[in-house]
C-alpha cells in the first residue's frame, strides 16, 4: 500500500472520528427545544445573560426560564420528555445528560423556585429513578414513569394570602415520591402532596382546587422503551372555571385554548393550559 493511500484512508478516518466528537460536543449540555412560547418568556444563562425565548430556541443546562404575568412556554427534552412552565414562574435546568439511551450516565436535574409546571417523563428516570429529580425550597420530588404537576407558593406572595405557602405536588399518571428532612410520602394519580418547609413531614391533602384541576381521566404515559417516547399529548394544568389571584396563580379560563406560539405555531404535539 502505497503513502498516498495511506494518508487517504489515515485522513477518512481522522475525519469520521472527528464528526462524532463534534456532534457530541454539539449536544453537550444541551436540555431541550422551545416548541410553544405565548407572552413575554426569558431564559438567563449561568454567565447571567438574559434573552426573550423564541420557538426553535435551545435550553441548555445551567438555563433559567422565567414566565411573566399570562405567558407560557412548551419545552420538548431530549429525551423526549415534555415540561409546559406556568405564567409568573421560574424553572432552573440544573443538569441534562443524556447519550440518547439509559446507560446509568443520564440525569435529568431542575429546581423550581416558583410557579408551577407539569412535567411528563421521557426516558431518563424509567431505569435508573433516581436520576430524575426536581428541586424545590419545601421538598426533592422524584418519579416513576409520571405525568405530574408542581406548585410553589411563595411566602408573601398574593396567593400565599389564600393558600399556605409551600410545596404543592399532584400526579395524573405513574407515581411521585416527596421527601423532606422529615421523611417521604409517595403521591398517586389524583393525589396531592403538600409541605411547608423542609423541616415537616410530607402529607398527602384533598386537591387544592386554587392551584390544581382534577383530571376526569389519566392520559397515557411515556413509554419506558426505547424509540417509544410519547410524540403528543393534552395538558391542562391550571385553573378551570376560577378566578385566579394574582402572583404566582395562573390566569382565567386558560385550558380553553391551546398555546398559539407568538413566534408561530407550527406542526407538532401542543400541550393545552
Amino acid at each position: 500500500m502505497n503513502t498516498a493511500k495511506c494518508m487517504t484512508i489515515f485522513m477518512n478516518i481522522f475525519l469520521v472520528v472527528f464528526l462524532m466528537v463534534l456532534s457530541q460536543a454539539v449536544y453537550a449540555g444541551v436540555a431541550g427545544n422551545v416548541q410553544f412560547v405565548s407572552g413575554n418568556v426569558q431564559a438567563t444563562n449561568a454567565a447571567g445573560q438574559t434573552h426573550a425565548l423564541q420557538k426553535g430556541d435551545v435550553i441548555h443546562e445551567s438555563d433559567t426560564v422565567t414566565t411573566a404575568k399570562d405567558a407560557t412556554v412548551q419545552i420538548k427534552m431530549r429525551d423526549g420528555g415534555f415540561i409546559v412552565i406556568r405564567p409568573e414562574s421560574q424553572l432552573k435546568f440544573d443538569s441534562f445528560v443524556f447519550s440518547g439511551e439509559e446507560d446509568g450516565s443520564e440525569k435529568s436535574f431542575f429546581s423550581l423556585l416558583k410557579g408551577g409546571i407539569r412535567a411528563i417523563t421521557g426516558l431518563i428516570g424509567q431505569k435508573n429513578k433516581s436520576n430524575y429529580r426536581i428541586a424545590t425550597i419545601n421538598s426533592t420530588i422524584g418519579i416513576r414513569g409520571t405525568d405530574h404537576e408542581i406548585f410553589v407558593v411563595v411566602a408573601g406572595s398574593e396567593l400565599a394570602a389564600s393558600v399556605p405557602a409551600g410545596t404543592y405536588n399532584k400526579v395524573n399518571v405513574g407515581e411521585t415520591i416527596m421527601t423532606t428532612d422529615k421523611g417521604t410520602v409517595n403521591v398517586l394519580p389524583n393525589q396531592m402532596g403538600f409541605v411547608g418547609g423542609m423541616d415537616q413531614m410530607p402529607q398527602l391533602q384533598p386537591i387544592n382546587l386554587n392551584i390544581f384541576t382534577v383530571v376526569p381521566a389519566p392520559l397515557p404515559q411515556a413509554k419506558g422503551g426505547k424509540g417509544e417516547v410519547r410524540g403528543s399529548t393534552v395538558v391542562d394544568s391550571v385553573i378551570q372555571g376560577q378566578d385566579a389571584t394574582q402572583g404566582n396563580a395562573a390566569p382565567k379560563n386558560q385550558i380553553q385554548e391551546p398555546i398559539k406560539g407568538k413566534t408561530g405555531g407550527g406542526a407538532g404535539p401542543q400541550l393545552v393550559f
